[in-house]
Formats: C-alpha cells, sequence, structure tokens
C-alpha cells in the first residue's frame, strides 16, 4: 500500500515554476498597469485626431513589462512576503517615475525622431514642481502595488499547484484588478491634463470644418472659440494630427502643435479653452 507524500515546496522543480510564474505574475502587473495608465489614453488620443496616439502607450508598457517581470522574479527568488513588499515598491518608484517622465519628458524626444521637422517646436521644460507630480503618483502606485507584490507569494503557491489553466491565471486577476484601479488613477493625474486641451482644439477646428462658408450665430461661434483660428482660416483643413507642444508648470496653459495638410498651426489653450492660433511653418 502507497502512502501519499505530498509535494514538497523546496524541489527544484517547484521553485523553477514558483520562478517561473512570478516572471509572468510581474509582467502582467507591468502591462495591466501600462493599460490603464496610458493605454486607455492612447485609445481616447486615436479619435481626436492625435498625432501618434499609441506613441505613449508604447515607451511606457515596454519598461513596466520588463520591471514587473524582474520584480516578480527576485521576489519569488527571495520567498518572503516582506522582502517582496520592498522590491514591488522600488518597481512602484520607477512606474510613478514613468508616469510623469514619460508625456512630459520621454515622448517628446521620441517624436523628434519620428518627426525630425518639428524638433524645434516642441519645447518641454522640466519644472521643480513635477517632483512633487512624481511623490503623488508614488503614492498611488505604491498602495496598489504593494498589495500586489504581498499577494504575489501566497498567491502564487496556488497557482503553481494547480493542474488547471483558470487555476493558474486567476490569482493572476487579483493583481490586475488593483494595477487597473492603480492605472485610471495616474491617467487623471496627468494624461488628463494633457488630452483635454487637444480634444477641446479638436473640437474648435471641427466645428470650422463643419460650418466653412456658413453663417453662424455669433454666441454659438464664441462658445465653440472660433476667434482662436481667425488668423489661421487658411491653413485648416479636415486632415490634421495635434500634438502638445509646450506647457506651463501647473498644465493649465497647454500649447498645442496641429499639423494640417499644408502648414504647421500652434494653439495655446488655457484651462481647455483655445485663445489663439497661429502659422509655425509649413508641412513638408
Amino acid at each position: 500500500m502507497s502512502i501519499y507524500q505530498p509535494i514538497s515546496p523546496e524541489r527544484p522543480d517547484v521553485l523553477r515554476a514558483k520562478h517561473f510564474y512570478g516572471i509572468w505574475f510581474g509582467a502582467a502587473l507591468g502591462f495591466a498597469f501600462s493599460l490603464f495608465a496610458w493605454g486607455v489614453d492612447a485609445y481616447s488620443l486615436g479619435h481626436m485626431n492625435s498625432l501618434h496616439p499609441w506613441l505613449k502607450f508604447v515607451g511606457g508598457a515596454i519598461p513596466c513589462i520588463l520591471i514587473g517581470a524582474l520584480a516578480g522574479w527576485i521576489s519569488a527568488r527571495v520567498g518572503k512576503p516582506t522582502i517582496a513588499v520592498v522590491i514591488w515598491a522600488v518597481a512602484a518608484l520607477s512606474f510613478a517615475w514613468l508616469t510623469v517622465m514619460l508625456p512630459l519628458q520621454i515622448v517628446p524626444r521620441l517624436l523628434g525622431l519620428i518627426e525630425p521637422q518639428i524638433q524645434g517646436l516642441l519645447h518641454y521644460e522640466y519644472y521643480p514642481g513635477f517632483s512633487s507630480r512624481i511623490g503623488v503618483a508614488f503614492v498611488w502606485v505604491g498602495i496598489f502595488v504593494a498589495i500586489a507584490g504581498l499577494l504575489q507569494l501566497p498567491l502564487s503557491d496556488s497557482a503553481v499547484f494547480s493542474t488547471s489553466f483558470l487555476g493558474k491565471l486567476s490569482p493572476m486577476l487579483v493583481g490586475l484588478f488593483l494595477m487597473a484601479i492603480s492605472g485610471t488613477i495616474i491617467d487623471g493625474l496627468n494624461n488628463e491634463l494633457l488630452r483635454s486641451p487637444i480634444d477641446s482644439l479638436n473640437s474648435t477646428i471641427q466645428f470650422a470644418v463643419d460650418h466653412r462658408g456658413q453663417q453662424v450665430d455669433l454666441v454659438e461661434s464664441r462658445s465653440m472659440h472660433q476667434g482662436a483660428l481667425r488668423v489661421v482660416q487658411d491653413s485648416i483643413t479636415p486632415e490634421r494630427k495635434l500634438i502638445v507642444s509646450g506647457y506651463d508648470e501647473y498644465l493649465s496653459e497647454v500649447n498645442v502643435l496641429v499639423k494640417f495638410k499644408n502648414d504647421w498651426v500652434e494653439c495655446e489653450v488655457f484651462y481647455n479653452q483655445p485663445l489663439n492660433c497661429e502659422k509655425v511653418m509649413p508641412t513638408p
């Protein structure tokens, strides 16, 4: 008669499975965070005639996936929840740094490589107040990432010993849910402040396109900020692409660069209200 022997959690094959699961757990968390921190923003910008709307998401997803995979692997190797929390706190700090630096510093450099003709038109400065933005982002990201890091080891134990695909996937869903909340909060911290001016200006331009050659009520014209387009009327075309070209320290005054068929136009938007536009150079 054989006696059942429980599987030792210290067996080499079990440890390898935990390490491998830790990599996938961390990578999935990094991707989920990126999806809600920048993917939703990219999807929205894609419907606003934005220039290269997915650049921010791609630029954030790759490092977040790699950082998450590394944090998950190290946590699994260490095997202690308290240390795993510290490891994931470092990952959270990296995520928080990216949430501020990616849209305000990294993306313009990537744009300069993709669109060399606008390198001199992008005025992205780093203000001292951005450090506090990183701190606020770290608090929000850190809370949810720390919880996910604390849960990684107990969740991975049940997943590794599960014989079904659903059993291996289910523990990961808890972490993905936490990252979805964190990413959504981060989207409102920076992305929304840069997305809204594009949305507002795009609506103003669309109104001008839709009513070109028509008599428009003065009140309605003012409400749609048509005065901002007065000096660039001959440049406006239905085909256009918009991108933020500059901002103030509080992201309340944002400059938006518009690529029309024949001209590049820059517009000043103050608290989502287009103020004025001017032609800056012809498109090549």
